[in-house]
C-alpha cells in the first residue's frame, strides 16, 4: 500500500524511520514533511536519519519503505546515495542498488552496484565494491562484507593509488597489489592482504602470503620500513632493513641495522620526542670494526622553553674516528661541535651562556690542542630612545678557554655605548656613536714573536668615536624608481689596541668585503680590535620595479691613517688605502638572478677576489645555476690559499613526469675535476623513481676517491625502496 495513494515528488528533509511511525497514525508523509523538517520518533538515535528522494512508497503490512530516484540518506555523519533504497523496519535491514555510494565521516567513499546493510550502516554485504581512500588511493573487488562499522573485507581485491588510463581503461595501472582477500580496518587504519602479489605494469614482480601496510590516512605507525642495499669501496656490500617504532603520540624510534661485508654489522638509530616545553632528536650509530674496536657517532640536539623569557638547549656531536662518518655515509663534516646553552630574550635585551667542545676531523687536528670553552657568557642591553632619539647600550662578555696543550685564555669584557641617530631636512641620515670597551685577560703560554711565552694578566681600554652618514636620492620614472645613496663612515680608536700578550682565538678568520666595509670594527670577535683612524666611503645604486624585479650595485673603499700590523698582508687593509670592494646584482624577473662580488687591487685594479652566483631560466624548460669563486695568491685567505673553482648545475623538466639534472665542480687553478654527476627523477601520483651517478676526487686521510650510483624507488602509500652502489 502506498502511503499517500500515489507518488510524492522530492520530499522535504524527513526521517526514514520516522516516516514509518508517522504512517501508523492519521497523517500522510507529505503532511508530516510540511509540518517539520525532522519527525520525532521517540528514539533519539533514529531521529538522526535524514533522507530525501524523488518518490517514496510505504507498505504498512510488510513494514517496508522504498525510496526511488536520487535517494540521499544521512546518519551519524555517513551519507548514502543510490537510485533505489528499501528499508525493512522489522528486520532493520536497508538495501540499496544502482549507483550506490557511501561517504564515511573520515572522507572515505565506497561505491557499489548493490548494498545490503543494517540500519546503522555498520553491518552488511556489498557487490562490485570500489573504495576511494585518502590521496585518491583505491581498493576494488567483486564483493565485500562489512562488520562492526569498522572492518571491510573485500574478495578478489585490487589496491592501487595510480590513475587509470582515460584513453584505455583496461590498461593496468603502473603498479597495483592483487590479493585473494583484503581487510581494511578503519579504526586501526591498516590494510591487510592474503595471497598478495605486487604487479608493475601488469607484470607480477613479488608474492607474499601475507602483507600489511597503513592506509593512506596514517602519518606514523610502527613497522618495517623499506630496505636498502648496495656496496661501496669503504664498507663493501651492505644491506639495511629499518624498523620504525611509534612509541606513543609524542615519541618514536627508528632502528637501522646495517650489515656490511667488509666492516661488519652497524646499528644506527634515530630517537625523536616532543615535550610540552620543547623537542629532542638523537641520531647515533655503533659498530665493531675488524680489530674488535668499538666505533660509533652521535648527533643530537634539543631545544626546551623554561618560561616566556628563557630557554635552554644542547647539541652533541662526536665520532670515534675522524673518517668514521664519511666511511659509513653519515655525512662528511670538517668539525663536530658540542654545545650546551641557555638564553633569554626580554625587550631589547639578550643574554646567553654557552659551553663548547670541538672535535676536528681534519688530518692535522689534534684533540690535545683543541680548545674547550666553558663558560662563554654574553649580555646585550639597549635602552628605549630618549627625547632626541638617543639610546645607550651595554655589552658584557666572559669567556674561559682551556686546552690540554697550548694557550689558555680567560677573558672578561665590558662595553658601554651611546648613539644618536638624526634625520636631516634633506633626507640625509646621520648617526653619532661613542663607546668605551675594556678587555681583561688572564692567560698562560701565549706565544710572542722572538720572546718567551707569556703568562699572567693582559688588558686594554678601547674608546671609540664614530659617525655614519648616508643620503638617498630617489627618482620615480613610470613603474620604476631609482635610488642613489652615497655613504660615509668615520671611526677613531687609539693606536696599539692589539698587544702581543692577548691571544687571538676568536678573530682568526677575516675577510674584507662589501658586507663589513662600513663596520666600525671589522673583526668578528673580541680578541682583535681595529685601531687608529679609519674611514669608508662608497656609493650604492639601484633600480626597482613594481613587480619585485631589481638591479643594484655597490662600490666602496676604506682609508686607514696608520698602516701598522693590525691586518695581515693580503687582506686588502694592510695599506693606507684599502682594496676596492663591491657587488652587482641583476634580478629583473624570476628567470634571471645574477650576483657578482669582487675585491680589486687599489693600485692596478687587478682582481684579488671574484665570486659569481647566477641562475637563469626555469626548471620546466631549462634552469642553469653557476657559482664561481676566485682568490688570488695574495688575497690573504690563509685557509684556502690561491683558489679558483666553478660549480655548474643544469635542471630540466622533460615532461609531466620526467626531470633531470647534471652538475660539475672543477678546480680551475689545478685544472682538475673535484666532482661531477647527473641524475633523473620520474614522479607521478603513485610512484617515484630517481637515480644519481656521482664521482668524487676528494681524498680524506685513509679514504680515497669514490664513484657512486644511487637510486630510490617509492611506491606511494606503501613506503620506499632504496638502493646504492659504489664502484
Amino acid at each position: 500500500m502506498a502511503c499517500t495513494g500515489g507518488m510524492i515528488k522530492r520530499l522535504a528533509t524527513g526521517t526514514l524511520l520516522g516516516c514509518a511511525f508517522a504512517l501508523a497514525g492519521t497523517y500522510s508523509i507529505a503532511a508530516k514533511a510540511q509540518q517539520s523538517d525532522e519527525v520525532t520518533t521517540g528514539n533519539e538515535e533514529q531521529s538522526k536519519i535524514l533522507f530525501s528522494a524523488d518518490e517514496v512508497d510505504y507498505n504498512r503490512e510488510l513494514q517496508t519503505v522504498t525510496a526511488r530516484g536520487n535517494v540521499e540518506i544521512s546518519r551519524d555523519g555517513r551519507i548514502l546515495l543510490a537510485d533505489t533504497v528499501s528499508y525493512d523496519r522489522s528486520q532493520d535491514v536497508l538495501t540499496a542498488s544502482g549507483n550506490v555510494s557511501i561517504t564515511e565521516p573520515t572522507g572515505e567513499v565506497t561505491f557499489a552496484s548493490y548494498v545490503e546493510l543494517t540500519g546503522d550502516f555498520k553491518e552488511g554485504i556489498v557487490e562490485d565494491i570500489y573504495v576511494l581512500l585518502d590521496e585518491n588511493t583505491r581498493i576494488a573487488g567483486t564483493g565485500a562484507r562489512r562488520s562492526g562499522g569498522n572492518f571491510t573485507e573485500i574478495a578478489k581485491a585490487v589496491y592501487s593509488p595510480c590513475k587509470v588510463c582515460e584513453d584505455d581503461p583496461e590498461t593496468p595501472p603502473l603498479w597495483r597489489i592483487k590479493a585473494a582477500r583484503v581487510l581494511h580496518d578503519a579504526n586501526a587504519k591498516t590494510v591487510e592482504y592474503k595471497d598478495a602479489r605486487l604487479e608493475f605494469a601488469g607484470v607480477p614482480i613479488l608474492y607474499s602470503p601475507y602483507f600489511q601496510h597503513p592506509d593512506p590516512t596514517v602519518k606514523r605507525q610502527s613497522g618495517l620500513l623499506a630496505p636498502s642495499f648496495g656496496s661501496t669501496s669503504y664498507v663493501g656490500s651492505f644491506f639495511e632493513l629499518p624498523y620504525y617504532w611509534a612509541i606513543d603520540p609524542s615519541k618514536d624510534l627508528t632502528l637501522r641495522p646495517i650489515y656490511t661485508t667488509d666492516e661488519g654489522p652497524v646499528l644506527a638509530s634515530e630517537y625523536r620526542q616532543r615535550f610540552d616545553s620543547g623537542e629532542m632528536d638523537v641520531v647515533s650509530s655503533v659498530t665493531s670494526d675488524n680489530n674488535d674496536d668499538w666505533q660509533g657517532h652521535i648527533d643530537a640536539q634539543g631545544r626546551f622553553d623554561i618560561d616566556e623569557t628563557w630557554r635552554w638547549g644542547f647539541d652533541a656531536e662526536q665520532a670515534s674516528e675522524k673518517t668514521y662518518m664519511n666511511r659509513y655515509g653519515f655525512g662528511s663534516p670538517s668539525v663536530l661541535t658540542s654545545n650546551l646553552f641557555t638564553e633569554g630574550f626580554r625587550g631589547s635585551s639578550y643574554s646567553r651562556v654557552d659551553g663548547y667542545y670541538f672535535q676536528g676531523l681534519k688530518a692535522e687536528d689534534d684533540r690535545d690542542t683543541t680548545p674547550i670553552i666553558l663558560p662563554h657568557a654574553q649580555f646585550h642591553g639597549q635602552t628605549a630612545p630618549a627625547k632626541y632619539g638617543s639610546y645607550t647600550t651595554l655589552d658584557l662578555d666572559a669567556l674561559s678557554l682551556t686546552r690540554e696543550e697550548g694557550t689558555d685564555s680567560h677573558r672578561l669584557s665590558a662595553k658601554a655605548g651611546w648613539a644618536l641617530p638624526y634625520i636631516g631636512t634633506l633626507g640625509d641620515v646621520t648617526k653619532l656613536s661613542m663607546s668605551i670597551r675594556t678587555d681583561n685577560y688572564m692567560v698562560s703560554d701565549v706565544s710572542r714573536d722572538g720572546q718567551q711565552n707569556y703568562d699572567g694578566y693582559a688588558g686594554r681600554i678601547l674608546p671609540l668615536a664614530a659617525v655614519d652618514w648616508n643620503m638617498p636620492f630617489v627618482n620615480n620614472q613610470g613603474s620604476y624608481h631609482h635610488i642613489i645613496k652615497p655613504m660615509i663612515m668615520a671611526a677613531w680608536s687609539p693606536n696599539g689596541g692589539n698587544p702581543d700578550e692577548i691571544p687571538n682565538e676568536d678573530s682568526q678568520s677575516f675577510e674584507f668585503d662589501d658586507i663589513n666595509i662600513f663596520s666600525h670594527d671589522r673583526y668578528s670577535g673580541l680578541d682583535r680590535a681595529e685601531d687608529g683612524f679609519r674611514t669608508s666611503y662608497g656609493l650604492e645604486w639601484g633600480v626597482y620595479g613594481e613587480e619585485g624585479g631589481y638591479t643594484s650595485a655597490m662600490f666602496g673603499q676604506s682609508y686607514r691613517a696608520n698602516k701598522g700590523d693590525t691586518f695581515a698582508e693580503g687582506t686588502g687593509l694592510e695599506d693606507h688605502l684599502s682594496d676596492y670592494v663591491g657587488r652587482v646584482t641583476v634580478a629583473p624577473n624570476e628567470y634571471v638572478d645574477l650576483t657578482y662580488r669582487y675585491r680589486l687591487d687599489n693600485e692596478d685594479f687587478s682582481t684579488r677576489r671574484n665570486q659569481v652566483s647566477a641562475g637563469l631560466g626555469e626548471k620546466k624548460t631549462l634552469r642553469l645555476n653557476l657559482d664561481y669563486v676566485h682568490f688570488s695568491e695574495d688575497a690573504g685567505t690563509d685557509e684556502f690559499g690561491q683558489r679558483e673553482e666553478v660549480y655548474f648545475r643544469a635542471e630540466r623538466q622533460f615532461s609531466e613526469f620526467w626531470s633531470g639534472m647534471a652538475y660539475s665542480r672543477y678546480d680551475l687553478d689545478q685544472n682538475d675535476p673535484l666532482e661531477y654527476g647527473f641524475g633523473f627523477v620520474y614522479e607521478d601520483e603513485c610512484f617515484v623513481f630517481d637515480g644519481r651517478v656521482r664521482r668524487t676526487f676528494y681524498e680524506d686521510q685513509d679514504l680515497g676517491q669514490s664513484d657512486e650510483i644511487l637510486f630510490r624507488l617509492v611506491f606511494k602509500t606503501l613506503g620506499e625502496f632504496a638502493s646504492a652502489a659504489g664502484l
